[in-house]
């Protein structure tokens, strides 16, 4: 069975929706700190002038770096509307506008008291447009030895998944251990070649942004196949 760990993110990049859909299993790292240039908390998206912008979902940032990102809690729901207008002005004349947006209302219409749920559920929806069915656990739920630092942690965490494969992404390669991948598990790096498709917003190509670009301009078959490729 073939593992894959990361962070939650909001409305993730392609990259990290590929790796998932090649794992049998992915685990959401719920117990990690949030790092203020991660992406658990926001993502790339373009506006109507083809300019790009972060999207953040503002949380309590009291003593947050001794805090897991599970327990973050957002203290202002105002996010919800803006990011819902900035998106809605930004793709609306989009050619896929009128299938995608509406999976985002209900969305941006919910209550999120803590930072991972509202990023879960943007997970989530991004997994249902993409056709992504991997199962999800959570690091939470493991039992595992959380004295364990870097690659150590990363076997243990395999182990404790029941899983005997870790599908990492090639960005890791430069820092990963590979020295501790010795017989059960295995190691395997994810190669991921980023689609080129149509911008409407933009006349050069930008990659890197949220899986919400790529499915109003391409649309949801457009899109699943693309990252399938």
């Amino acid at each position: 069975m073939i593992l894959s760990i990361h962070q939650p993110s909001y409305f993730p990049w392609l990259g990290l929706l590929h790796k998932i859909a090649n794992s049998d299993l992915y685990m959401i790292m719920d117990e990690v700190q949030l790092t203020d240039k991660a992406y658990q908390h926001r993502n790339i998206f373009l506006s109507a002038d083809g300019k790009t912008k972060f999207l953040t979902i503002s949380f309590n940032k009291k003593e947050y770096f001794n805090r897991p990102f599970k327990e973050l809690e957002i203290i202002d729901q105002s996010w919800r509307i803006n990011h819902l207008n900035f998106i809605s002005n930004g793709y609306k004349k989009h050619p896929f506008f009128e299938q995608i947006f509406p999976c985002l209302t209900e969305f941006f219409a919910g209550h999120y008291p803590l930072l991972i749920d509202a990023v879960m559920a943007s997970m989530l929806i991004s997994m249902k447009l993409f056709d992504i069915k991997t199962k999800l656990v959570f690091q939470s739920d493991m039992d595992y030895d959380k004295k364990l630092r870097k690659g150590e942690l990363v076997v243990d965490l395999v182990r404790a998944s029941g899983a005997d494969c870790y599908l990492s992404g090639t960005g890791a390669a430069a820092y990963m251990d590979e020295s501790v991948f010795t017989g059960n598990p295995s190691l395997k790096y994810d190669s991921f070649i980023h689609p080129v498709y149509p911008q409407k917003n933009s006349s050069e190509f930008i990659s890197g942004l949220s899986c919400l670009d790529i499915l109003f301009n391409v649309g949801i078959d457009g899109a699943r196949s693309l990252i399938r490729q």
